[in-house]
């Protein structure tokens, strides 16, 4: 008897990674004419302590970036211009912008307020039917809002977001997968998403790694050594390995899921303050699982740096909806994957939600367990109440808005 074997060859994904230039000062000059052409830095809260959230282009020229104190981008140009950000008409027209990129893509994914994965994998035959795309698309983004982008395409979520990077501003890039090697090896160490400043001195103290191709050069054993979980990543990503998947916006809506997430006030790196947040999280996120009678297995941690760049991590957890075991899973997951940065933001989610049978019912219930519950009780009877892990009452309140948003 013949055994046939049949080799079936996948599909190579095309994926293209939109990021609009300079977006809240490109938005700033075309609504005010008189600001083209000229440095401006725009941030939240243009009289107070606060950072650069987005610089022009003539601003960058003079070293004025994202994260930058207002002070310290006053001192590197005295002539730069601060504008007062609108956060909702960037929600505006960056719903305007995905509502353009349906007409093109099945599957997008909003990565950021001004950028997003498209996955054309389905409707690009070739990467030269992909470039006519992503052609039309520029196009059809500067007709109607008046505004460049940037766009890079590739094999992967990773290495299309370096592309579009390095082809910026108004710039479309496309590395094929026989590229990629190459392309990554010329660049810094920190041209990888994920990258900052700590991590980089990090990898320049242990391994001497200043460029990519330094970093292909190090094993994974040496790199796991070194920064753990996290060393996984740093291998994969100097050679351009990611799996991961581009998730529509009807597949994140979908999901059940419990979430709380906070934007601080100002940008810190302060370790206390980050603990104190993440078990506040951890807090809402538990009272509001009880409430609901729910149990989580996946806890989703998300961190937004100072420079706005937003990184989502999952862990399994088993079934929980205690306030302790959510805060050292998120907790666990940040060490793993913290980057050095400032934050700016930080939340909790709880996913694959399951209903907790036993709940109220439960006979058999731990002292921490009945502690929780007495304390779910006062917080629904007294709503405005705050109660927490002691460590966070001495939290200083000008780093935490008093509302913790939920999702």
């Amino acid at each position: 008897m013949r055994i046939f074997v049949r080799i079936i060859k996948m599909m190579e994904r095309i994926i293209a990674h939109l990021d609009m230039d300079a977006f809240f000062a490109s938005v700033e000059q075309v609504r005010k004419p008189w600001l083209k052409g000229k440095p401006i830095g725009v941030s939240n809260h243009p009289n107070g302590r606060s950072v650069i959230a987005t610089a022009s282009y003539e601003a960058r020229v003079y070293g004025i970036k994202s994260g930058m104190p207002i002070k310290e981008a006053l001192k590197k140009l005295p002539s730069l211009i601060i504008v007062k950000g609108d956060m909702h008409l960037y929600e505006e027209i960056s719903d305007k912008i995905y509502k353009i990129l349906t007409k093109y893509a099945p599957t997008i994914e909003r990565f950021s307020i001004d950028e997003a994965f498209l996955d054309l994998s389905h409707i690009a035959k070739n990467y030269d039917n992909a470039r006519t795309i992503a052609l039309s698309i520029k196009e059809d983004i500067l007709t109607q809002t008046h505004l460049t982008c940037t766009i890079g395409i590739s094999y992967n979520k990773l290495v299309s977001k370096i592309s579009s990077k390095q082809a910026k501003p108004d710039g479309l890039l496309i590395i094929k997968k026989e590229e990629a090697f190459d392309f990554l090896r010329k660049l810094n160490v920190s041209k990888i998403p994920g990258i900052g400043n700590k991590i980089e001195k990090k990898l320049k103290e242990h391994f001497n790694v200043i460029t990519i191709e330094d970093l292909q050069k190090i094993n994974l054993n040496e790199l796991i050594r070194v920064f753990h979980s996290y060393g996984v990543f740093l291998y994969q990503s100097a050679r351009g390995i990611d799996e991961s998947e581009v998730i529509d916006e009807f597949e994140k809506k979908q999901e059940k899921s419990i979430g709380n997430s906070t934007t601080l006030d100002f940008d810190t790196d302060n370790m206390d303050i980050i603990k104190s947040v993440l078990k506040k999280l951890a807090i809402n996120v538990g009272f509001r699982l009880r409430s609901k009678n729910s149990l989580t297995t996946k806890i989703l941690l998300t961190i937004r740096y100072e420079d706005f760049t937003t990184f989502s991590y999952q862990t399994a957890v088993y079934e929980t909806n205690n306030d302790y075991t959510i805060y050292e899973a998120s907790f666990k997951t940040f060490r793993q994957n913290y980057n050095g940065k400032k934050i700016r933001l930080l939340g909790i989610t709880a996913t694959n939600l399951k209903s907790d049978d036993q709940g109220l019912f439960n006979m058999s219930k731990t002292k921490e367990e009945n502690l929780l519950g007495a304390i779910d009780t006062i917080k629904k009877k007294f709503k405005d109440v705050d109660i927490s892990f002691a460590d966070t009452l001495s939290l200083d309140t000008q780093f935490v808005n008093k509302k913790i948003s939920g999702r």
